[in-house]
């Protein structure tokens, strides 16, 4: 795989585009380890839930783990509202499954990668106290329109929304934006990368800008990192070799 400058997310982008719907299924897989207290919940692209080398390296081994599986070419379509509805649905799911696993005692870690942390950070900012055990945020951002309307990846589709700046964009698609979750969380453990030649989820400046939010919350434990010259493709890549589990 080439690290550098971006390449490995330009082929990947001249792929799928054209493609308006992969055959990915959102609905959550659950597995149970062997520590019954702790339930993770992962939204993942399909490259961490298929590919076995790459998820061995994401994905959490131990206790409940529920994964969503996450395609931004399914979820960010034309039609904002179509849009803002398929990301909720993800979310409600998920959220009811927490209020479900917080009854029984269970505490609660987050990972999100690429789209995901959409969804994952929204979601650490319902929960008691904003202090989920674990936070894994990968390749993310703080806005989720602005990224998206910059993004190589999908940011045709959101041109094609009908607004006439990324700006207007942001304002509608706003309510998954990490930005205005952030405030006051307070996890026990981060665990962050970027890659500063992010073309889909663009580095500068949302990227960057949720680094440097989780590097001012509080916590017990924070690795936060940027790979020098890795794109989105790579970034995903390294981590996976980067023993995020292992701390």
């Amino acid at each position: 795989m080439n690290f550098m400058f971006g390449i490995a997310d330009r082929l990947y982008a001249r792929k799928k585009r054209g493609i308006a719907h992969e055959d990915v299924d959102w609905k959550p897989q659950t597995e149970q380890g062997i520590i019954f207290k702790d339930s993770w919940y992962c939204f993942v692209p399909k490259i961490v839930t298929r590919n076995q080398a790459i998820g061995n390296g994401i994905l959490p081994k131990e206790g409940k783990v529920t994964t969503y599986t996450i395609s931004s070419i399914n979820l960010i379509v034309p039609d904002v509202e179509e849009t803002l509805g398929n990301l909720r649905e993800i979310y409600n799911d998920a959220l009811s499954r927490i209020n479900d696993d917080m009854s029984k005692g269970k505490r609660i870690s987050l990972l999100g990668v690429s789209l995901g942390n959409v969804i994952s950070m929204r979601l650490a900012s319902v929960l008691p106290g904003k202090n989920p055990r674990n936070l894994v945020s990968l390749v993310g951002s703080t806005r989720l329109g602005l990224s998206a309307w910059n993004s190589n990846l999908i940011g045709h589709i959101a041109r094609q929304s009908g607004f006439g700046s990324a700006e207007e964009y942001e304002r509608r698609v706003e309510e998954f934006s990490p930005i205005n979750y952030l405030n006051g969380l307070n996890p026990r453990r981060i665990f962050s990368r970027f890659g500063s030649y992010d073309l889909a989820i663009p580095y500068a400046p949302e990227g960057k800008e949720l680094k440097t939010s989780l590097e001012r919350l509080e916590t017990k434990f924070r690795d936060i990192r940027t790979y020098s010259f890795a794109d989105h493709c790579s970034s995903i890549f390294l981590s996976s070799r980067a023993g995020i589990h292992s701390q």
